[in-house]
């Protein structure tokens, strides 16, 4: 994993398996050919202890790296939207795109 571009709750219904979970997004995984971002997801726990993760597969078969640099939601958190760009120089104009994320 490279950093931390996101991270939100998801309330919608939309996606069961995501419902009431933190969803959250990594820049750029390494060992993907074009690079590209990763994004998963989680409960939150109250013990304290060390929680897992599922990875989210994204199913746009990016052909130029994709940088997944955001993660959004609308108001009342029951749609996700992730924006990509495809080079790491965000001054760059015309490089990105956001995508909303559905079943």
């Amino acid at each position: 994993a490279t950093a931390l571009t996101g991270i939100l709750p998801y309330m919608g219904s939309a996606i069961p398996e995501l419902t009431g979970s933190l969803v959250f997004t990594d820049l750029a995984y390494r060992g993907k050919s074009p690079q590209r971002g990763v994004i998963a997801f989680t409960k939150a726990r109250t013990d304290f202890k060390s929680n897992d993760y599922k990875l989210i597969n994204i199913t746009n078969d990016f052909t130029e790296p994709a940088y997944f640099v955001s993660l959004g939601t609308n108001q009342n958190q029951t749609k996700l939207y992730l924006g990509v760009n495809n080079s790491l120089n965000m001054t760059q104009q015309n490089k990105g795109a956001i995508f909303e994320i559905i079943p």
